[in-house]
């Protein structure tokens, strides 16, 4: 018969979270990716400089300092909070990428 282990359920719920958050970084950055290559398309097409991609390239750098905050903050015990705070920057990235998108070729 097994007993209740708080440190092995402890474990358990870290290792779930660090496998969610490397789910949730290939999402993020396979939009990011899709980012870089809609910008390298405008660029050529509308004639932009690099800076076109400084966005782009801030939410490269900005998603994974979150992911950290968001550890840092799962291992404090606020488990619910860094879930959500992961989650909704992960959407906040997403949907500001592709507003900036479809202002730089004006759809």
């Amino acid at each position: 018969m097994q007993y209740y282990n708080d440190e092995q359920n402890k474990k358990a719920s870290q290792t779930l979270f660090y496998i969610m958050q490397m789910f949730m970084l290939l999402i993020v950055y396979g939009f990011v990716y899709t980012s870089f290559v809609a910008v390298k398309l405008a660029t050529a097409k509308y004639s932009l400089t690099f800076m076109a991609y400084m966005p782009v390239v801030l939410a490269l750098v900005a998603y994974p300092v979150v992911l950290y905050k968001t550890r840092k903050m799962f291992q404090k015990g606020k488990m619910l909070r860094a879930v959500g705070w992961m989650m909704g920057w992960a959407s906040l990235v997403i949907v500001l990428l592709y507003a900036y998108l479809s202002q730089l070729i004006g759809v």
